[in-house]
């Protein structure tokens, strides 16, 4: 007759035995842990400097939990690889090419300016697929494809409220594979990394460089901003500029006012791009602008060579602009050129007309060629000039168009005034949010005497 009692007892001591061994495991593996938590934190106080710091973490942690480790560190809105380690097993070539490639650092990681809590990127089996969302291209799929990789788990590095690099442990040669809790585990090493590089410095010195780096771009943009007007003997003159964006004083607009022989040389434009990129080539078109209109007083050389600098560089950069020349003698034509730009406007007793025609964009063309053309701007009359950024600019009634330009543009006053209503009028149509520079340019003469043609 069969012991069922007995068998019962035995099948409960197996599994008691067996529950046991798990537990025993588990205790053995969040001691290993913890051990590596405890090092981490230590390491920061035996090294001597922040190279030593993350050296001595990257070694802690392979091969104990990882047969390749790298440590990345956000700086200017990209990745870059501070720290790696790969276990004796992958090779000296293995190691090379794991400190030489570019992070393949999740995007959202990379964004989190705010310190936002992020989960972290968890790949439990590594295949083909997860190879090709990771490379930079096949040169790299196939360096990753020879590492035979197995599991990997990414974990964001946070402190003082900031996302400012990552941790990404991997298993390959080992066999081993990570769980689901070993993706907790990253998050909580990620802390305890990102603790030791605050204390070895990192963030102190990521801030001094990234103060360092604001105060170098404020001073840039202080001395790229458009001046402003000078006084012009004989005419009455106003600009208007409004940067894109929250932060930015200077972008891809521009206008500027200088002396010539004989007169003086107004300037309105507009570069391709936004930005610091923008803003290099505002700063090379203004002051070739400049320079060439001082030797020559005549706009089709400036726009000349502005054309020629701008077909040098290697960036395929585009400038449109619109270059007058204003005698000192207001009873004398304003002399322009226009490449590229909408063509100016003549303001006159409320109607408004447009005046030269468009030659070709600056940049474009090797063998371009503009117009000189004269414009009589009599008393109680007024040119303007705007960039698209004016027309094109974005709010609720869609675009705010050449026919509202016109309208505020139509209530007649001296420039000052006629600006001063288009940029309310811009301010309120785009709720004050600007998606592209804008800037604006207008002229009259100062004297009631009638001028001649």
């Amino acid at each position: 007759m069969v012991d069922w009692t007995a068998i019962g007892a035995a099948a409960a001591a197996v599994l008691a035995l067996g529950l046991l061994a798990i537990s025993h495991l588990r205790a053995r593996r969040e001691a290993a842990r913890f051990r590596v938590l405890d090092e981490i934190a230590r390491a920061s106080d035996r090294a001597s400097d922040l190279g030593e710091t993350l050296d001595a973490i990257v070694e802690i942690l392979v091969p104990a939990v990882a047969d390749i480790c790298a440590i990345d560190v956000i700086r200017d809105g990209r990745a870059e690889r501070a720290a790696s380690r790969v276990s004796a097993q992958g090779g000296e070539d293995a190691a090379g090419g794991v400190a030489a490639r570019r992070p393949s650092t999740p995007a959202a990681m990379v964004d989190a300016d705010d310190g936002d809590l992020l989960q972290p990127r968890f790949i439990p089996r590594i295949g083909e697929k997860e190879l090709r969302e990771l490379a930079h291209g096949e040169a790299d799929l196939e360096f990753l494809r020879s590492l035979g990789l197995r599991s990997s788990a990414t974990a964001a590095l946070r402190a003082r409220g900031r996302v400012i690099g990552a941790v990404t442990l991997t298993t390959a040669w080992s066999g081993r594979r990570y769980r689901r809790h070993d993706a907790g585990f990253a998050r909580v090493l990620s802390g305890r990394i990102a603790l030791a590089l605050d204390n070895a410095g990192l963030f102190a010195d990521l801030e001094r460089a990234e103060r360092e780096r604001a105060e170098i771009a404020a001073t840039l943009q202080r001395g790229l901003a458009p001046p402003p007007l000078p006084r012009i003997p004989g005419w009455s003159a106003a600009a208007m500029y409004r940067p894109a964006g929250d932060q930015n004083e200077v972008g891809g607009d521009f206008y500027d006012a200088f002396p010539i022989n004989g007169g003086w040389m107004l300037v309105i434009g507009d570069v391709t791009g936004k930005g610091a990129a923008a803003a290099s080539i505002t700063a090379q078109a203004r002051y070739t602008l400049r320079t060439a209109a001082w030797l020559s007083g005549d706009p089709l050389v400036a726009l000349s060579t502005l054309n020629s600098a701008l077909l040098a560089r290697e960036d395929s950069a585009l400038c449109s602009a619109i270059a007058f020349t204003l005698s000192s003698d207001s009873r004398d034509p304003v002399r322009l050129a226009v490449a590229g730009h909408l063509p100016p406007l003549l303001i006159d007793d409320g109607s408004v007309t447009e005046i030269a025609e468009s030659g070709p964009v600056l940049g474009a063309f090797g063998d371009a060629s503009w117009e000189l053309e004269r414009a009589s701007v009599e008393p109680g009359q007024q040119l303007v000039a705007v960039t698209d950024g004016v027309t094109e600019a974005c709010g609720p009634g869609g675009r705010f168009g050449e026919q509202r330009l016109r309208a505020e543009l139509g209530g007649g006053g001296q420039p000052a005034a006629a600006l001063g209503r288009l940029e309310s009028a811009l301010r309120d149509f785009t709720d004050g949010r600007m998606d592209d520079d804008a800037a604006a340019l207008a002229i009259a003469p100062s004297s009631r005497v009638r001028l001649a043609a």
